[in-house]
């Protein structure tokens, strides 16, 4: 199961007005504390629900230090480059 990552309240309420990317998410920047970041990331409803390229979300919410929308959409709901990796690394694997 997938686990949410809440984003920090003020962080949210900084992009709660602007535009949706899609119909109840955005699809934002994330820059963590130490200095990282995820330019595309999916927040709704003040979660982190998917990161482009990961399997699970790898950060928690304690390191999240700014939360800028971009809309770089992507498939998210359909696939995802970590899923497709992870078929390479099974058919390469057998």
């Amino acid at each position: 199961m997938k686990r949410l990552v809440p984003i920090p309240s003020q962080l949210a309420a900084q992009v709660k007005d602007d535009k949706e990317t899609g119909i109840g998410y955005r699809v934002v920047s994330v820059q963590l504390k130490n200095g990282n970041t995820f330019d595309q990331v999916v927040l709704s409803e003040g979660h982190i629900v998917e990161v482009r390229g990961h399997s699970e979300i790898p950060f928690a919410s304690e390191d999240v230090a700014a939360v800028r929308v971009n809309h770089k959409w992507w498939n998210f709901r359909g696939w995802s480059d970590a899923r497709l990796k992870m078929k390479a690394a099974a058919a390469t694997a057998g």
